[in-house]
């Protein structure tokens, strides 16, 4: 069996993660052999460089992996091909879906692989709904509807270099961070993962409780190509006591698919017939960064890649419409915001956010100004 070797783009943040699970490693016969990080020099595995170019000098990895920020993704993954690496790639796949459909490019010219790294399209439960799914088992969607309410301080949009919450870098670079696009990311993407296609005619209403940039708060409804209506609500800033982990409910002509309890967590996701018959998927455990895993195992046994780029893309393409609906959120009047240790949070905003989900509805302000 041939060692594959590893390079990692980036060792900070969200990027330790794939320190630590080198560490101990779930296949065999793998290595860090390089990390590129210009901020960071200390890695207990491996050599650190400036550049990719001083990595590529000096390595030749068969894999890279780009956990730097998002508005590196895709000149390190483009230079990663380049160099004829695989790239397993931490989601989003770019901030814009021209630097999306650059990656895609650049992986064909390689003949390499690409897989990104949202984490629901690699559980094992979402992977066999999927493929029942394609398989016709419940036949064509319907309706495919979201809602999650984590909630989020000022440490969170402090955390890092700043980028949090912006639109671009000091260097005017794009980042587009906002809570569509990255902590609840994985349940947008999960409808686009099934349905497999693009979304039109899309609706879109953001604001923010937060001094950032972009929004921390949204409700998105769409149609997807696939025949589907789309509907999404998810807020950072609905309280501390008010959390809602993942729920969601998937119609389908044959079958409704649901994952998670009204302000509890869900234990396993399931599918229910009309006959009364219930289908039990299993959990959604978060998986040990299983994207690099499969990838390994991509090149070793030709499995396939359950994110790929086309799939990421979808993600990339509906936030592209999400901006071009929504140039600018609209912030809540200061009269609304309290703040407690740290949290600035809307009072009855959750109530409000479950009403747009029940009703799949988009708020007017006249709904705000008497729900809140």
């Amino acid at each position: 069996m041939e060692e594959i070797r590893i390079a990692l783009f980036g060792i900070g943040g969200y990027a330790e993660n794939y320190v630590r699970a080198m560490k101990s490693p779930l296949r065999e016969k793998v290595r860090l052999v390089g990390a590129v990080d210009p901020y960071k020099k200390e890695c207990p595995l491996c050599p650190v460089y400036d550049t990719a170019e001083e990595l590529f000098a000096a390595q030749s990895p068969h894999i890279a992996v780009i956990g730097t920020p998002i508005p590196f993704h895709a000149d390190h993954a483009i230079a990663a091909f380049r160099h004829g690496c695989h790239v397993v790639l931490e989601k989003p796949i770019a901030s814009t879906l021209r630097d999306g459909q650059a990656i895609l490019a650049a992986r064909d010219q390689a003949g390499t692989g690409l897989s990104v790294g949202f984490q629901l399209c690699y559980e094992p439960a979402m992977r066999a709904l999927k493929r029942d799914i394609a398989s016709g088992l419940y036949g064509a969607p319907l309706s495919l509807r979201a809602i999650v309410l984590p909630p989020r301080d000022g440490a969170y949009y402090r955390r890092g270099s700043g980028w949090a919450g912006k639109k671009y870098d000091s260097a005017g670079r794009p980042i587009f961070d906002d809570v569509l696009s990255n902590s609840t990311a994985h349940y947008l993407m999960n409808m686009l993962y099934l349905t497999g296609a693009p979304l039109s005619a899309l609706r879109c209403a953001a604001f923010r409780a937060n001094p950032i940039e972009t929004f921390d708060t949204a409700v998105l409804k769409a149609k997807s190509e696939s025949g589907a209506e789309i509907f999404m609500a998810v807020s950072h800033a609905a309280g501390r006591d008010y959390e809602q982990p993942p729920y969601f409910e998937y119609v389908y002509e044959g079958a409704v698919i649901r994952f998670g309890r009204k302000g509890a967590r869900g234990d396993s996701l399931r599918a229910f017939l009309p006959d009364g018959a219930v289908r039990d998927y299993g959990s959604l455990d978060a998986t040990d960064m299983e994207n690099l895993w499969n990838m390994v195992d991509h090149i070793r046994e030709g499995a396939p890649i359950p994110c790929t780029g086309e799939d990421a893309i979808l993600e990339a393409d509906a936030m592209e419409k999400v901006r071009a609906a929504v140039p600018e959120a609209a912030p809540f009047p200061d009269a609304m915001i309290r703040e407690d240790a740290g949290m600035r949070w809307v009072p009855g905003l959750h109530e409000a956010l479950w009403q747009c989900y029940e009703s799949r509805t988009l708020p007017a302000w006249e709904l705000w100004n008497n729900r809140l």
